[in-house]
């Protein structure tokens, strides 16, 4: 027998005895234990937000105040990005997307309690309110976690890449190979001095602007 966010478990022998870790507790006969259930089973991504600049250290306090059986994964998405220095190019790692978190759990209005204890703590990002007119968690896409994953990796582990990009006559990039291959047509933005496009990627419900580290043929980069 099962109810959302808790397992009742019956345990019934003779004299109506419990047994549960080796010990045995004297239930009354018909009775029945409730025991609390940390998550169920299926998990899914979801966005937290927090003060821009504080991504990590409001990842560190949740790691270290909030119990981990509430979650398996915190990540903030990184990018790489080019530095001109002495006329070379370093790689150095900047945020995706500037205060907002990633969070892998299978329990999240639990969480979403938890996390409320304290204004200090990262916050989910509601998507809308449900018909109690309380915040309604949406966990991240199918589309946007297949973009996501791809280029940071399946557990968001890894920084997006540069992308190499070939340019027309016009000097405008006219093609890509990595994450910025299939959003050339959508680019807004490029500074080719500073190595970098801005292209709008379908995100999140909404269309979200992107930087992606561009590479020149010429190129000569050193990691940061």
């Amino acid at each position: 027998m099962m109810v959302l966010g808790e397992e009742i478990i019956w345990r019934f022998g003779r004299r109506g005895q419990e047994r549960e870790d080796g010990k045995v507790k004297i239930l009354p006969r018909g009775k029945f234990i409730r025991k609390e259930k940390e998550c169920m089973e299926q998990e899914n991504w979801y966005i937290l937000r927090t003060f821009n600049e504080q991504e990590k250290e409001a990842a560190e306090l949740l790691r270290c105040a909030v119990p981990k059986s509430m979650y398996s994964l915190c990540r903030i998405p990184q990018k790489l990005r080019a530095f001109r220095t002495g006329g070379e190019f370093r790689l150095v790692k900047d945020i995706m997307f500037p205060g907002y978190l990633f969070i892998k759990t299978g329990c999240p209005e639990k969480l979403q309690k938890e996390l409320k204890k304290s204004r200090e703590f990262p916050q989910f990002f509601p998507f809308g309110k449900n018909a109690m007119g309380e915040d309604e968690l949406i966990e991240v896409g199918g589309q946007d976690l297949a973009f996501l994953q791809k280029v940071c990796g399946t557990k968001l582990q890894n920084a997006m890449g540069v992308s190499d990009v070939m340019l027309g006559e016009d000097k405008k990039i006219v093609a890509a190979h990595g994450a910025l291959e299939h959003y050339v047509h959508q680019i807004v933005r490029q500074n080719l001095h500073r190595r970098f496009a801005v292209a709008e990627v379908p995100l999140f419900n909404r269309k979200q602007t992107v930087l992606f580290g561009i590479k020149l043929e010429q190129d000569r980069y050193f990691v940061a």
